[in-house]
């Protein structure tokens, strides 16, 4: 049923054939095609979508029967969103299929998919669940490895990923009564929390990770705890870990972006993280910026508005 929170936002109904359901569903999250196993079994659904700082909160409660719901190549070429979707089971079973991976789904589990990827999800019979929509530039640079975590089952029963569930469900109940300036912090903290569940995760299955993604963990590890040194580079990152700078580069340009790139995307999120915080406050934002290895300010002013396409006075302001 849907908690008090839920009663404040007037959901969206979903019922009909599958071209009806497509409809509706691409208009609250990406464009999608839905297919119904058993056209004859009635399935209705009930959409709740809440504004969560620069996220989006969308609690999907569908009643009926069996059911597929796509992202295709041909849906992906038309589409001009580049999101996340991370989800989480409040009841009910699911399973994701995306870059060769499937998730099978049960009360309290996560996964994450890539709306740029093609993806598919099963749905059994009547579930609940909770999707956050995440733009790339708040989540890339916290994970390890997004061809090989997307569509990966977060346990959400035991450990960090226990943490990761319990929090994104606790942040649903409070949505609608959250600032924006707190949403955004606590989505901080959330992201965080998810990428680490999920490097976790990821290195508890040795059979699915390579020298080569173990390598890049390593790495992407170093930088994050010499993030502050403003003198790091790929050279001093390389010599680290007794690579050639460009074994180093190769290993994040599989990833879709440079080691430069990633520096870069990581002390950002640092810097953003410190600009919410209000226990910061008495620091300057040329401060916080030195603080993060940034030598240039006016450098970091344009880095930080074409990241977040808001400028640093502003997002603090506000």
């Amino acid at each position: 049923m849907p908690n008090k929170s839920d009663r404040s936002i007037k959901p969206v109904r979903i019922a009909g054939n599958a071209v009806q359901w497509a409809q509706g569903l691409s208009r609250i999250f990406v464009e999608l095609e839905f297919s119904q196993i058993d056209p004859a079994q009635r399935l209705v659904g009930l959409m709740y979508d809440y504004p969560f700082g620069d996220l989006r909160f969308i609690r999907a409660i569908t009643k009926g029967g069996p059911h597929r719901v796509i992202r295709s190549p041909r849906m992906i070429e038309e589409s001009s969103h580049n999101n996340f979707f991370i989800g989480c089971i409040l009841a009910g079973k699911a399973n994701l299929s995306q870059a060769g991976h499937v998730a099978a789904l049960e009360r309290g589990d996560l996964a994450i998919l890539d709306s740029t990827r093609s993806y598919e999800i099963d749905v059994p019979s009547s579930f609940d669940a909770l999707w956050v929509r995440v733009p790339r530039y708040r989540i890339e640079g916290r994970l390890t490895s997004t061809e090989q975590i997307m569509s990966q089952r977060i346990n959400g029963s035991a450990g960090i990923g226990h943490l990761a569930s319990v929090m994104l469900r606790s942040a649903l109940k409070e949505a609608s009564r959250i600032s924006t300036t707190d949403a955004n912090r606590i989505a901080n903290s959330l992201l965080d929390l998810l990428g680490l569940s999920l490097a976790c995760e990821f290195a508890a299955a040795p059979s699915r990770a390579t020298g080569r993604h173990s390598t890049l963990r390593r790495i992407q590890q170093h930088i994050d705890e010499n993030l502050d040194d403003e003198t790091i580079s790929l050279e001093t990152i390389a010599a680290a870990h007794s690579l050639s700078p460009r074994y180093v580069n190769k290993l994040f340009e599989r990833e879709g972006v440079s080691t430069a790139r990633w520096i870069r995307m990581r002390r950002l999120e640092r810097c953003r993280a410190d600009l919410e915080n209000h226990e910061k406050r008495h620091l300057s934002i040329s401060e916080i910026a030195f603080n993060h290895g940034f030598g240039n300010i006016s450098s970091f002013n344009r880095a930080f508005k074409a990241r977040f396409n808001v400028a640093p006075t502003t997002l603090r302001t506000r």
